[in-house]
Formats: C-alpha cells, sequence, structure tokens
C-alpha cells in the first residue's frame, strides 16, 4: 500500500516534496500534475519544459511518481497534439527529459484525454502507466461508458501482458455518497488495475472561513473517513488526496498588503488554518503569535516530526519570519504528507 498526494508541478509543493523524511518518501507514490502551457507560449512551449528532468530530480530523487500529462493544456482550452523540432510530442518530448534524469516516472492521461495523449502514454514502452477518471465530472450513470472506453483504449493499444495499471479515481472536494464511491470502485476494477486509488479532499479551497488573527478549525477530513469505511469492504484499495492545496482561481490584482499569511494545518481528524492579521496591519511580524498559539495545541506534534513543524516552531520563537504567500504552501503539504503517512501506518 502506498499513499497518493497529489502535487502541482510548482516551487514550493516541490520544496515540500523534497523535505520529507528518507522513511517517508519510500511510502508514497506522488501525482504530479505536468506545469501548464501558457496561451502566449504555445508556439515555443518546449520552453516550459526546458530543466523538466534536472527539476525532478532535484526534488523527485529516487522516489516512484506519476506524471499526469493532461494538466499540461488546462489553460489552453484544446489539447492540440504540438511537435517540437524532433517531431516529438509532448508526452514524448517529457518522458525523454525525465528519462535522462533516470527519474522514476509512471506516465499518466486522463479518462478524457485526446486519442494522441491517449495513444502516446499507452505505446510509450512502460511496464507502469496511470489513468486518472475524474469521477466528480460525472454521475454515477456515466460510469460504464468510460470504462467501456478505457477498455477499448487499453485493447487497441495491444500493450505487452505485463504492464500494470494505476487507476486514480479522483472526487475532488465533491460532496459524494459512500454508496456512490463503493459503484464506482466495484465497476472500475472490472479493468483488473494493479494499483486503485481513491482521490478526494475536503481542504477549504481559501482560508475565508478562518479568523484574522486567530488558529481556527475548519473542517473534519471527511475524505479520510470514506477511506476507513471504504477498506473494510476493499482490502486493496489506495488512498490519495489533495495534501491542503485545491485548484484555485488565478488571483488578478493581487494587493499582498492587503492579505493575510495563512497555513493549513492537518491533524488526524481535522483541517485548522492559523492566519495572520492584515500583512499592512503588522501581520508578518506578528505571526509568531499565532505559530505560538499551535505549537501549544494538544495535536501538534513537535518542531521533529516535519521540515513544516520545524518552521512553524521557529517563527513561534520569532526566529523565522514568514512574510510571504509561497512558504506557507511548503509547511502545509509537507506536514500533511508526514501526518497522513503516520496515520496509515505504511
Amino acid at each position: 500500500m502506498y499513499y497518493y498526494p497529489l502535487l502541482k508541478n510548482a516551487n514550493n509543493e516541490m520544496k515540500a516534496l523534497r523535505e520529507l523524511n528518507e522513511d517517508t518518501k519510500t511510502k508514497i507514490r506522488p501525482v504530479i500534475e505536468s506545469k501548464r502551457i501558457k496561451p502566449e507560449n504555445v508556439v515555443n512551449w518546449e520552453a516550459t519544459y526546458k530543466t523538466l528532468g534536472k527539476y525532478l530530480k532535484e526534488r523527485v530523487g529516487d522516489t516512484k511518481f506519476i506524471y499526469d500529462f493532461n494538466c499540461a493544456f488546462e489553460d489552453l482550452g484544446e489539447a492540440e497534439e504540438l511537435k517540437n523540432g524532433l517531431d516529438q510530442n509532448l508526452v514524448q518530448h517529457c518522458l525523454e527529459k525525465m528519462e535522462s534524469a533516470n527519474l522514476s516516472v509512471i506516465p499518466c492521461f486522463q479518462h478524457d484525454s485526446p486519442a494522441w495523449l491517449v495513444k502516446s502514454v499507452l505505446q510509450s514502452g512502460y511496464n507502469e502507466i496511470a489513468i486518472r477518471i475524474r469521477c466528480h465530472d460525472f454521475q454515477e450513470s456515466f460510469n460504464p461508458f468510460v470504462v467501456s472506453k478505457l477498455k477499448y483504449d487499453l485493447e487497441a493499444a495491444n500493450m505487452d501482458d505485463g504492464v500494470k495499471i494505476t487507476l486514480i479515481l479522483d472526487f475532488f472536494d465533491k460532496e459524494t455518497s459512500l454508496n456512490r464511491i463503493q459503484n464506482t470502485i466495484s465497476e472500475f476494477s472490472s479493468l483488473n488495475p494493479s494499483h486503485l486509488v481513491y482521490l478526494a479532499t475536503s481542504c477549504p479551497e481559501n482560508a475565508n472561513a478562518a479568523a484574522p488573527n486567530a488558529l481556527t478549525e475548519v473542517g473534519a477530513r471527511k475524505e479520510l473517513n470514506h477511506f476507513i469505511n471504504l477498506r473494510t469492504q476493499f482490502s486493496k484499495l489506495d488512498f490519495g488526496d489533495y495534501t491542503t492545496r485545491l485548484k484555485g482561481e488565478i488571483l488578478k490584482g493581487f494587493n499582498h498588503y492587503n492579505s493575510y499569511i495563512k497555513i493549513f494545518y492537518t491533524t488526524e481528524t481535522h483541517y485548522w488554518i492559523a492566519k495572520s492579521k492584515l500583512i499592512g496591519d503588522d501581520g508578518e511580524f506578528t505571526f509568531h503569535e499565532i505559530c505560538k498559539e499551535l505549537i501549544d495545541q494538544d495535536f501538534y506534534p513537535g518542531r521533529e516530526f516535519s521540515f513544516g513543524d520545524e518552521e512553524i516552531y521557529k517563527c513561534a520563537n520569532q526566529e523565522l519570519i514568514i512574510g510571504d504567500h509561497q512558504s506557507p504552501i511548503a509547511i502545509s503539504v509537507n506536514h500533511h504528507i508526514e501526518t497522513t503517512v503516520a496515520q496509515l501506518l505504511l
């Protein structure tokens, strides 16, 4: 059994991964979303992945991970088969860079990825592939059609019998009944996956529900409770989540001084948010008071537990000033992964 945290290929989420305890790195299979191609960079799209292999090697190391290629096109609206000067498409181009860095990658497509992308992954020659199925985007009645389509894709690819398939059933943050999840797992099990992953989250998308200058409980970890119930019926089911980072909207006209420093903090049962005063009201210089409140809680596991907890401890003792919006991401995600791995007894 492995834990499958979903991560963006972004600096602070990758830093959270790099700073994990070495033992933890052997117990996870991160699902990393491809860096997105910006509309203005389509003509020179290869530049987006210029240092892909080296960048990931420095952060992922020898940890085996899943790489979701479909996410590269989320800002474009259309997944056109872009080709480089060597007539390689995006999948082939990126896999070559990751191979040159000796990365242990499992290529991944989504259930409705364009035919060229699906074919490129299935015919990549890898002995493990992954398929991410966005169950949150369709009704349960559509399950048989998705299963049928994937069976066709897999049969048409004429892959070696030994190729292992990881199916990721992604329910995102949608309220979903346990019965629907159970039925979905049963239906997609007919594809005979080597690994079947339940992926979901109940972490808030933003910190709006948290009071300023306070530590606030903002919700239960419903996705983990669902998984614990599901494991009684599906003993080989694996767990994944969105850690503490959801998709969110891109902020326009963002005013740094009219915002807050926020650490999303995961306990065994709930999500909490440590939120500063407005940065323009000395929020970054007084945030240590909220961090002090956090480390005084019974659920705080100590500074040695994770990189994230060490950073919080330093801030609480005024050895460190957390004064931006990026470093809290690494802190939150790193602590979340360590907490979840410890809970799952991997």
